[in-house]
């Protein structure tokens, strides 16, 4: 009696607990490869699509075109007629040539395809607007 339980205090047998904190360390290191294997592919994006006459929104939000590259990793990106603002190729969060070519070309085709007739006027809009959300409960 006195041998069996010193075994169960020595932990032996099987531990369940052990193999749910084996799996859950796993997990947290595949968690991290793939973080860093997404970062380096995006920074591999971020520097093939970084080419001058590309147009970007950079992380404060300002939009400009690419002007020219630094071998430093600096952008000149121009902002508005002769304003140019010098940054870190890292300070771009976004391209718009390919979401913007595409978002603006959606519209253009919409108003090309509608009649001139069914335009609205901004007072018909704001009324619309205003009518919207408006039920027999709360009219």
């Amino acid at each position: 009696m006195n041998s069996l339980v010193i075994a169960q205090a020595a932990g032996g047998g099987f531990n369940p607990s052990m193999i749910l904190m084996i799996a859950l360390f796993a997990v947290l290191i595949f968690m991290m490869f793939r973080g860093r294997k997404k970062q380096a592919a995006q920074q591999e994006k971020l520097k093939n699509n970084t080419v001058p006459g590309a147009k970007v929104m950079t992380n404060s939000g300002i939009f400009g075109t690419v002007v020219g590259i630094d071998a430093e990793d600096r952008v000149q990106v121009e902002v508005a007629n002769g304003v140019v603002l010098t940054m870190h190729r890292q300070a771009i969060a976004t391209f718009l040539d390919n979401d913007a070519a595409a978002a603006a070309a959606a519209p253009a085709v919409a108003e090309a395809d509608a009649p001139s007739s069914t335009v609205e006027t901004p007072e018909e809009s704001l009324r619309r607007l205003n009518d919207e959300g408006k039920d027999e409960r709360n009219a």
